[in-house]
């Protein structure tokens, strides 16, 4: 979805919030050729709002593939799933890195690594050439709990 109805100072402030890192794949800001986006994680389609708490800092990669989507088939129980949301749940509770493989641990971790396709061949390798100069994964700061 494009982001630019998003003010900059909008964007600084998720992006900072993020610590400069996609917060779906853990990809580093500054690693790849490609700017980062900011993500609508309840696309305003679907009824969300341009706020800090709908908005997510996204890679490209992650951005394309999810796109407006807020859920998908779980391809274990074939149920719909919405998808991980990283204002309201935790990463390590869904997903684990296996190395290079993002290994989902719940349904909303399955759906995500599915359909924004956390484990393609190409970024599988991108994350490995990333962790061998140390720049995988970074540090995504975790949402409060109230």
């Amino acid at each position: 979805m494009s982001d630019a109805y998003v003010s900059a100072e909008m964007r600084r402030s998720v992006a900072l919030r993020a610590g400069a890192c996609c917060e779906y794949c853990l990809l580093k800001m500054g690693t790849i050729a490609f700017p980062f986006q900011i993500d609508h994680i309840i696309s305003e389609k679907h009824g969300g709002v341009t706020s800090e708490e709908n908005l997510a800092l996204s890679c490209i990669y992650c951005n394309a593939y999810k796109g407006s989507d807020i859920a998908s088939e779980d391809p274990f129980t074939d149920k719909i799933t919405r998808l991980y949301n990283p204002r309201t749940q935790v990463w390590e509770t869904h997903f684990r890195r296996d190395h290079v493989t993002i290994v989902p641990l719940t349904p909303e971790g399955r759906v995500t690594v599915k359909l924004l396709r956390l484990n393609e061949e190409r970024r599988v390798l991108e994350r490995e050439a990333l962790i061998e100069i140390g720049e995988y994964p970074c540090r995504v700061l975790q949402p409060e709990r109230t």
